[in-house]
């Protein structure tokens, strides 16, 4: 699943204006979350409700920012329908994160098939999360401020 939060590292990757003496400056900050789901169930259990309203409560931390969130419902090639588990999922989820806080409008749903070279370990075990969640901040403005905030840790270093 790792793989799959690289596409979406543009949308975690904070850019900052330049500062007065011209560098530019940049931090990532985000909140991430990858749960396992029994074969062809959509339901998520109590343990993945805690840890999914955990990254919640941390994102809402952020000042002054309204949090996205990239949930990547998938569904491995071995389920069965997997189309439709993928939409029920990432129903299940979004409703949840909605529950949580999250504005309906800022949860983005992005399907996956995950594929034995996806999932799969060299020994011919499975390495499968079929949701992955990441919550990032969208800043009004510039989210400059959030590298140096106290309030805030950023998952990587400030760039300068």
């Amino acid at each position: 699943m790792k793989k799959l939060f690289l596409s979406l590292k543009l949308i975690a990757f904070v850019f900052v204006g330049l500062s007065i003496c011209a560098s530019a400056i940049a931090c990532t900050i985000n909140e991430t979350l990858e749960t396992r789901l029994p074969f062809n169930s959509t339901s998520l259990t109590n343990d993945d409700r805690l840890a999914i309203a955990n990254i919640v409560l941390e994102a809402k931390k952020w000042p002054d920012v309204d949090i996205q969130a990239v949930v990547i419902a998938g569904a491995y090639v071995g389920e069965k329908n997997a189309g439709k588990l993928k939409r029920e999922r990432g129903a299940v989820v979004s409703a949840y994160l909605v529950q949580l806080g999250i504005k309906p409008q800022n949860v983005l749903i992005e399907p996956k098939t995950l594929t034995d070279q996806m999932v799969k370990n060299e020994d011919g075990s499975l390495n499968l999360h079929q949701i992955a969640i990441e919550l990032v901040p969208l800043c009004h403005g510039s989210c400059e401020r959030l590298c140096s905030d106290p309030r805030v840790t950023p998952t990587s270093r400030a760039i300068r």
